[in-house]
C-alpha cells in the first residue's frame, strides 16, 4: 500500500447534502401546499418540463450506470461500524477510472494492464474522527466480467500495491483466507483485496492518530478488516451483474426525468443517477441527520443531476424532507424564497468554510418529492427551485 494518506478534493459540492437541520420530530405538516400559478415563477433558463431518459447511449455510459447499480448493495461505513460517521462526499463516488477515484490511497499505474475488462466500481470512505484525527476506512468494490477475472484481479492488484512500500509485509485476515493483504508493521495501516463472485473487495484502514503517536496495534486492525468484510460481502452478494450493458436504462421510475439537469459552468464530481434511498448516504457529510430522514420520511428512491431529488412515502413525508434540507444550524441563515414560492425554504451559509462552500440553498416539495438545489447566487438559486418545482408540477 502506498505509505501517504489520502487527498480530498476541494469541490464545492463538499457541502451539498450534509447540511441538514436537525428537526424536532414534532413538526405536523399539512396535507399539501397552496396552489402555485407557474406562470408567475421566475424560473431564468432553466427547464420546467420533464425528460425523456432512455438507455444508454454508450459503453462508458453503461459501465457508470452498472457502478450506480453496485451502489445500492454497498454498505456506508457507518453500517460496518458506528463510529464511522464524518465522511467527505467528494470521495464517494461511482468511477471507471481508478486514477482518478483510488490514485492517493493505492497504486494504480499499471490498472489497465494488470486488471483488464474492469466495468466500474464504487467506493465509500469515512473516519471516525474529522480532519484527519481518527482512522479512516475506504471501501472500493469493483466490478469484472466475471469471478475468474476478478480473482484474478485481485491478486494482482494487491501484488502491484504491495511493491510500493519496501516494509510493506503480507497478512491474513481472520475468516478470509482467500483475502490478498498487507500492512506495515511500522504503521496503523492495512489494505486487503477479497474476490468475491464478479466483484473485488479493496477495504483500506488508516489510523492518523496511532500512526501520530507511534503506536501499532495489529489485532485491531485485523478486527476492522474482517468486520468490513463481513458486512460488505453478504450485502454485495445480492447485486446482479447485467449481462448486456448497452441494454441498461438511464432512468428509475422517472426520477431523473423530473430532476433538473446540470447546468455546464457548474462542477460534478460524479453522474447523473438513481439510486435506492439509503444509497444517499454515501454523499452526504452528515449521515447521522441523512439516516434519520430516510428513515422518518420514507425516502424510497434518490436522484442527482442538477438537483438532488428524493421520493418519499407520501406529500407529508415529502414536506418534511423539504423542511429537513432547508432547515437552519448555526452554520446557515435564512434567505428569500422565490417569488411566488412561499413554501420554498431558502438559506445561506454564513460558516468558516466559505471558500470552498457554495453560498445559497433552496429546498422545495411537490407531491411525493423533495428538492434541493444549490447556488453561488441568490437570484439563480431561487430560479433553479423555482424551475425544479415547476418540473415536479409538470412531471405529475
Amino acid at each position: 500500500m502506498l505509505s501517504r494518506k489520502p487527498a480530498c478534493a476541494a469541490l464545492a459540492t463538499v457541502l451539498l447534502t450534509g447540511l441538514l437541520a436537525c428537526g424536532t420530530g414534532d413538526e405536523s405538516p399539512v396535507a399539501s401546499d397552496p396552489p402555485v400559478d407557474l406562470t408567475t415563477l421566475d424560473v431564468g433558463s432553466y427547464p420546467t418540463q420533464p425528460r425523456e431518459v432512455g438507455a444508454v447511449a454508450g459503453m462508458d455510459q453503461a459501465r457508470f450506470i452498472e457502478a450506480e447499480r453496485l451502489g445500492d448493495h454497498v454498505p456506508t461505513p457507518a453500517d460496518i461500524d458506528p463510529r464511522f460517521i464524518h465522511t467527505n462526499p467528494t470521495i464517494a463516488s461511482v468511477f471507471i477510472d481508478p486514477e482518478a477515484a483510488l490514485g492517493k490511497i493505492m497504486a494504480v499505474d499499471r490498472f489497465a494492464e494488470i486488471a483488464p475488462d474492469f466495468i466500474g466500481g464504487f467506493v465509500s470512505s469515512a473516519q471516525t474522527a474529522p480532519d484527519n484525527r481518527g482512522i479512516d476506512m475506504v471501501n472500493a468494490v469493483l466490478i469484472f466480467p466475471d469471478a475468474q477475472q476478478a480473482s484474478a484481479a485481485a491478486t494482482a492488484l494487491e501484488r502491484l500495491d504491495f511493491g510500493y512500500a519496501p516494509n510493506n509485509q503480507p497478512i491474513e485476515i481472520p475468516g478470509y483466507p482467500a483475502a490478498k493483504a498487507h500492512w506495515q508493521p511500522d504503521q496503523q495501516s492495512i489494505g486487503s483485496w477479497f474476490a468475491t463472485g464478479h466483484l473485488v473487495i479493496y477495504t483500506w484502514f488508516y489510523d492518523y492518530l496511532k500512526i501520530w503517536l507511534g503506536k501499532v496495534d495489529k489485532q485491531a486492525l485485523l478486527d476492522l478488516t474482517r468486520k468490513s468484510l463481513d458486512t460488505i460481502v453478504p450485502s454485495v452478494a445480492n447485486f446482479t451483474p447485467t449481462a448486456d450493458l448497452l441494454t441498461l436504462q438511464r432512468d428509475r421510475e422517472g426520477m431523473l426525468g423530473r430532476t433538473a439537469p446540470r447546468p455546464r459552468e457548474d462542477s460534478w464530481l460524479n453522474p447523473p443517477g438513481v439510486y435506492a434511498g439509503r444509497t444517499a448516504r454515501h454523499f452526504t457529510s452528515d449521515p447521522v441527520s441523512m439516516t434519520a430522514m430516510i428513515a422518518d420520511q420514507g425516502i424510497d428512491l434518490y436522484a442527482s443531476d442538477g438537483a438532488e431529488v428524493y421520493r418519499a412515502r407520501d406529500i407529508a413525508g415529502a414536506q418534511a424532507a423539504r423542511d429537513e434540507l432547508g432547515g437552519l444550524t448555526r452554520k446557515f441563515t435564512a434567505t428569500d424564497p422565490p417569488k411566488n414560492l412561499p413554501s420554498a425554504k431558502c438559506k445561506e451559509y454564513i460558516g468558516r468554510n466559505q471558500r470552498f462552500a457554495i453560498r445559497f440553498y433552496c429546498a422545495i416539495s411537490y407531491d411525493r418529492y423533495a428538492a434541493y438545489v444549490w447556488s453561488n447566487q441568490l437570484l439563480d438559486v431561487q430560479q433553479r427551485a423555482a424551475a425544479q418545482y415547476a418540473l415536479l408540477v409538470n412531471a405529475s
